[in-house]
């Protein structure tokens, strides 16, 4: 059965798990996961809650055990002009936002399915682990084969998504004690969004 996305609206591979191989490949989104809430805390910038969710690619490669190698991007819930989201899902697409658009919300669970053309590197994290992590992302040229939409049915939600979302969860409760006086949104709007409308 194929993995119903979480509902959100707008790097990891994890441990155990080998890197995709670097190169250009055809993807397919996979999956949509919502991480909930994170704090984030900037020298010169007010704290605040920002809501995280990661898109799932799959090119088709395969690990060493049989099981599907993913590519994991993982990104702010925010649709501002100058948003790493926006910037992302506009370079997927091929061409940008209206500013109505982006006021109404992208319904990133719509990107299940979804296809593209994926450039992708290898990259250490401060603890020194390597993992795949897309540069860049277009719309999958004229004439380029997709990757087998049997991927949509191998792919299975990996369990380092719901250890983050407890860690995600976690830095939230205790964030919110040290910020008790301020009161802050459970999710934004665009979250609850029910429009059959593609983001695409």
């Amino acid at each position: 059965m194929t993995q119903r996305p979480d509902e959100a609206t707008a790097k990891d591979t994890g441990g155990g798990f080998e890197s995709h191989p670097e190169g250009q490949f055809a993807v397919v989104c996979v999956d949509v996961v919502n991480l909930g809430l994170r704090p984030e805390e900037f020298p010169g910038s007010e704290p605040r809650e920002a809501g995280k969710a990661a898109l799932v690619f799959a090119s088709g490669q395969v690990q060493d055990d049989g099981s599907l190698t993913i590519i994991t991007v993982e990104m702010t819930l925010s649709m501002h002009e100058k948003a790493n989201m926006r910037q992302f899902l506009e370079s997927w697409r091929g061409k940008s936002y209206k500013a109505e658009q982006a006021e109404a919300g992208v319904p990133l669970h719509k990107l299940q399915g979804q296809t593209g053309l994926a450039s992708i590197e290898h990259v250490l994290t401060k603890r020194g682990r390597k993992f795949a992590k897309v540069r860049s992302i277009s719309p999958l040229p004229a004439g380029m084969e997709p990757p087998d939409k049997t991927v949509l049915e191998e792919y299975t939600r990996p369990d380092f998504f719901s250890e983050r979302k407890k860690q995600y969860a976690t830095e939230l409760v205790e964030f919110r004690s040290r910020h008790s006086n301020k009161l802050y949104d459970d999710m934004p709007e665009a979250l609850d969004d029910e429009s059959d409308e593609m983001p695409f």
